[in-house]
């Protein structure tokens, strides 16, 4: 109750303050509105480590911009992704899981897909992992636009870009061009606020800060499989709770340019994983990154480009588990690494372009420990380098055909080395058609993890393990449809061989080995509208069959059918609506049961007063409090767990 008070009454002073500013000046600031020619032309980098149009890029691309963030009520990076074709999401009520084109590990920690924020690579080697929810610790109000690009993207940028890079963009200075701030309130005693000030000191120097907070109490979780007297008849109490942190800053001279984000995130644990006490209120994670990164890039001609990035990264990970027989048990993990990468770009023809580049991490920490007041399980450092070196070369063999060409060599100083080639061909028959055609291979490196941990009496290490790696075919048909349509239809195939899992020996000891294969294949189409109006609206499908090869079955957690819809339109001047649809079939979950098949609906309402220097917003999840689940893994003793009811969240945001 304190918490709401002091939330209100920090509210009504910025309503105060706001009100006085808004009469005193009549400057407008607001959010881009795209067209669909504003989309179609935004100039993407992550596909090629350089600026082009999505329609130029050799790879299937979605990009969410900030209005799309806006009118959509979009609060995390998570229920964004929910909403792109061909991707799903697990949530186990302390990791969000993210599931692409009907492959979604449980408690894989999304060690899969590659995580960017402005080009920056957040995946780190203990696990591999990359955060998608609130861990971010980036508040999606300071987002300009998310690019995501499907398939196999290691011949750029080495492990981990299995199945999608992903790519977070920060508003500019010049977007921000003063202070907002954000209050938020809602469901589950959720409070949450936001920071941004951003100002252009002199022609060469800008700086911008953001900071992100929140605070949410969580629920009390009824769970069947712990109904039972001794377990408090099922219900865990009060370990729902999360509590959030996250600063960005960045500052820009002439072509330098100096950035740094750092995120803390501490959890409740209410499902009692790993067979721990249920209901224990010590049961609990924190994780923690933080990164400082230079940057020079200019054109040191008209046909040249140059691009120096030195960056140190630190990742922290800690977990309390409690056991009956034991005190709690303590889990730390901590990665601290240097990366350095030379880029080096040159158009040396009109209609040829090729880009080279070096990287360099040092890993000088790797540690991992797992430990109780009365012993020390395991503990260990493993300090390793990566050198890689990567090529690409783009050639226009005529105005309506290109080929894209790149590989990438990375040497591991632990693991040994792979090679990943990529081959693109983007041909436009018409003005309004394009057809790409595409392959590529990627890999992903064993984690220290996998590698190395070893348990007397339970695992045994295995320093053997080779990277997991995929080929990926793909054909994609994109058209313009008239003005303010425009359609994609694709069918991709792959494999995966070398997939890492744990079994047991003939010891009965548990191993990571090198042992399964995976074989997929889907269709995805999407139609997307964007019309003067300001109607904007998509509508997506996606069919998608994924077989373990060795057991000769579906892959679990892979739902076959997805339908997206989403629409969002002006009902008055002032006010938007907006509506998501989300169907999901079932997916089979570890213990070989199946989940529901179900049907979300979220609606939006916003609105935008004071010549859009004040906003409003209420967001409804789960309008009609649909009961589903999605699978958890095998720690759990639920076989899927259950997600969050109808649910709300109010915001206002101020601009100055």
């Amino acid at each position: 109750m304190d918490r709401i008070k002091i939330f209100i009454l920090a509210g009504g002073f910025l309503i105060v303050v706001a009100t006085q500013t808004l009469f005193a000046q009549e400057k407008s600031k607001d959010i881009r509105e795209y067209s669909l020619d504003d989309l179609l032309n935004v100039e993407i980098s992550s596909a090629a480590k350089y600026e082009q149009r999505m329609g130029e890029a050799p790879a299937s691309v979605t990009i969410i911009t900030a209005e799309d963030i806006e009118r959509y009520g979009y609060r995390t990076l998570a229920e964004v992704l929910r909403n792109v074709r061909g991707f799903y999401i697990s949530y186990d009520r302390n990791y969000t899981y993210l599931g692409v084109r009907g492959f979604g590990r449980p408690t894989d920690y999304n060690n899969r897909i590659l995580l960017l924020v402005n080009g920056h690579s957040l995946n780190e080697r203990v696990f591999g992992s990359a955060y998608i929810d609130l861990e971010l610790g980036i508040d999606l109000n300071t987002v300009e636009r998310i690019e995501i690009i499907r398939g196999p993207g290691s011949s750029l940028y080495g492990t981990c870009a299995m199945f999608a890079v992903i790519n977070v963009i920060t508003k500019q200075v010049a977007q921000i061009d003063g202070l907002e701030m954000a209050c938020e309130i809602g469901s589950f005693g959720k409070l949450r606020g936001n920071i941004a000030v951003g100002k252009e000191l002199t022609d060469d120097l800008d700086i911008y800060f953001s900071e992100m907070w929140g605070d949410i109490k969580g629920q009390n979780l009824y769970y069947e499989e712990f109904n039972d007297p001794a377990t408090n008849h099922g219900v865990a109490e009060q370990l729902d709770w999360e509590k959030v942190f996250g600063i960005q800053t960045v500052i820009r001279y002439k072509n330098v340019q100096l950035s740094g984000l750092a995120s803390a995130r501490e959890k409740g644990i209410p499902t009692a994983p790993w067979e721990t006490v249920f209901n224990h209120p010590d049961a609990q994670t924190r994780d923690e990154h933080q990164n400082l990164e230079f940057k020079y890039q200019n054109d040191i001609s008209a046909n040249k480009n140059l691009m120096l990035r030195a960056s140190l990264d630190r990742y922290y990970n800690e977990g309390i588990y409690p056991y009956i027989v034991e005190p709690n048990f303590y889990e730390l993990s901590e990665n601290i690494w240097i990366s350095n990468e030379f880029q080096y770009r040159w158009d040396f023809r009109s209609n040829h372009r090729l880009v080279f580049g070096f990287e360099f991490q040092n890993h000088f920490r790797a540690q991992y420990r797992y430990w109780n007041n009365a012993n020390k399980f395991f503990t260990g450092n493993f300090r390793h380098n990566i050198l890689s070196v990567y090529i690409q070369d783009e050639y226009q063999l005529t105005k309506k055909l290109s080929v894209t060409l790149g590989i990438r060599r990375d040497e591991y100083s632990t693991i040994g080395s792979a090679t990943t080639p990529r081959l693109a061909m983007v041909h436009t028959p018409f003005k309004s058609s394009t057809l790409k055609l595409l392959y590529g291979e990627a890999f992903r490196a064993p984690s220290v993890y996998e590698t190395n941990y070893y348990e007397a009496g339970y695992q045994q290490i295995n320093p053997n393990l080779k990277p997991e790696k995929i080929k990926t075919a793909e054909a994609i048909w994109e058209q313009r449809m008239g003005y303010g349509f425009w359609a994609t239809i694709s069918y991709y195939y792959y494999r995966m061989n070398n997939l890492i899992d744990i079994i047991l020996l003939p010891d009965s000891l548990a191993q990571y080995q090198n042992i399964n294969r995976v074989k997929a294949q889907g269709i995805e189409a999407e139609l997307t509208a964007r019309l003067k109006s300001g109607f904007s609206s998509y509508l997506s499908y996606s069919y998608q069959t994924a077989r373990d090869v060795l057991a000769d079955c579906k892959l679990t957690n892979s739902p076959s059918h997805l339908v997206k819809w989403g629409v969002s339109h002006r009902l008055f001047s002032r006010v938007y609506m907006a509506v998501d649809l989300l169907y999901e079939s079932n997916r089979i979950t570890v213990y070989e049961t199946k989940t529901k098949p179900y049907l979300l609906t979220d609606l939006n309402l916003s609105s935008k007063l004071f010549s859009n220097q004040v906003k409003f917003a209420l967001k409804i999840r789960n309008l009609f409090d649909v009961n589903y689940r999605t699978p958890g893994g095998f720690e759990h003793v639920q076989p899927a767990i259950r997600q969050n009811g109808r649910n709300f969240t109010a915001r206002v945001e101020f601009m100055f």
